[in-house]
């Protein structure tokens, strides 16, 4: 989800387009599914079941929260029974002092 200026949308589209993300990014600038959801800061990760329920909830980010996002996940994928390959994930960092512009991808 993105909550910033409505006209965001010119520019999260083609960010999206361009990292092929294959799931769905919602620009909210109302905040109304923010206060839905009762987001407390950004970013906030939300892992929901196939049918809707909020399995897992953490808002904000320190290093080592994908392991404990990994560990809600496959505590699900295993209840349901639902049949997966060993997962990998490789952390690319980065960081132009000048520009500050900072780029992490996992």
């Amino acid at each position: 989800m993105n909550q910033n200026k409505p006209n965001i949308i010119n520019q999260v589209r083609p960010y999206i387009k361009k990292r092929k993300y294959k799931f769905n990014v919602c620009v909210d600038p109302a905040s109304k599914l923010a206060k839905r959801f009762k987001v407390l800061g950004f970013p906030t990760f939300f892992l929901v079941s196939k049918d809707g329920t909020i399995l897992y909830k953490n808002s904000g980010y320190k290093e080592g929260d994908e392991e404990k996002y990994l560990k809600e996940l496959l505590k699900y994928l295993d209840g349901e029974n639902i049949k997966y390959d060993d997962f990998e994930y490789s952390k690319t960092i980065t960081d132009n002092i000048n520009n500050s512009d900072v780029k992490i991808d996992f």
